[in-house]
């Protein structure tokens, strides 16, 4: 399974929404979506369960923030809402058939790698794809 990974830069100002697509090339069980702020791991703040068509988010994630809307097909959208400072960062959607376990180390992995392949150095990929940069 695959993810399309096409590099967005979102600029928007404070209290805006701003949206970005995931778009798969074949079907998922999840859909997971990850922030990365400079000098620190991705966390992941939600995972899309599509059998059950429901959002679960981490803990301490509000759910009036964050939103993913199923497109046609196999075409996700993740929305984030009123939107702060905080927000700013590189946000990535991933797959993987489980949402909890010993499956974390390999998604980063895959993340890193999809990063690393828009990026001859590793290093510039954390600024240079999802981005959110409030004015």
């Amino acid at each position: 399974m695959q993810v399309s990974s096409n590099l967005m830069l979102i600029t928007s100002n404070t209290g805006e929404t701003a949206s970005f697509p995931c778009d798969l090339t074949q079907g998922a069980t999840y859909i997971h979506l990850y922030k990365h702020e400079e000098g620190m791991a991705p966390r992941r703040l939600l995972y899309y369960d599509s059998y059950n068509s429901k959002a679960v988010l981490e803990s301490g994630i509000s759910g009036t923030k964050y939103h993913v809307y199923k497109g046609t097909g196999r075409s996700y959208t993740f929305t984030i809402v009123n939107l702060q400072a905080s927000d700013s960062g590189i946000y990535y959607c991933a797959i993987w058939d489980k949402h909890v376990g010993s499956d974390f180390l390999y998604t980063a992995l895959e993340i890193l790698l999809v990063a690393a392949n828009h990026s001859p150095d590793i290093s510039s990929c954390f600024t240079s794809s999802p981005n959110f940069f409030l004015l």
